[in-house]
């Protein structure tokens, strides 16, 4: 009897932490998680802002000393961008790669003024 080893290979599944909409305030850090699961491994994790790549896997693609890869291994990506700026808003979108296709995740980021935050924050209780 011949023994086949039975293997199952799929698309990435990606999910960035805290869901379609993140808030971050000005001259403060925000960190963006990006969780993952891929069979075969990943061979690529990008961070992207507005459809231009910030990062391939844990290196800085855009020379902006504001943003670095504090962690990254083969289920999780994180994009710290350090004093956030008003210009810093838009949409962030891991994109995950393996042998097999890719596959993405998309949040929104507002960039707000401290008071500004805390007025939302207010208006939601």
């Amino acid at each position: 009897m011949l023994n086949r080893l039975l293997s199952i290979a799929v698309v990435p599944d990606v999910t960035i932490v805290g869901g379609p909409q993140q808030f971050a305030v000005v001259d403060k850090q925000v960190l963006l998680t990006c969780q993952f699961n891929a069979l075969p491994p990943v061979s690529e994790v990008q961070w992207e802002k507005d459809g231009t790549v910030l990062a391939r896997n844990a290196s800085v693609q855009i020379i902006d000393s504001r943003l670095n890869i504090p962690h990254y291994n083969q289920s999780q990506v994180q994009l710290a961008i350090n004093a956030t700026t008003p210009e810093d808003a838009g949409n962030y979108t891991c994109r995950v790669i393996n042998g097999i296709g890719n596959s993405s995740d998309t949040t929104s980021m507002m960039s707000q003024g401290e008071e500004e935050f805390l007025k939302l924050l207010n208006q939601g209780k």
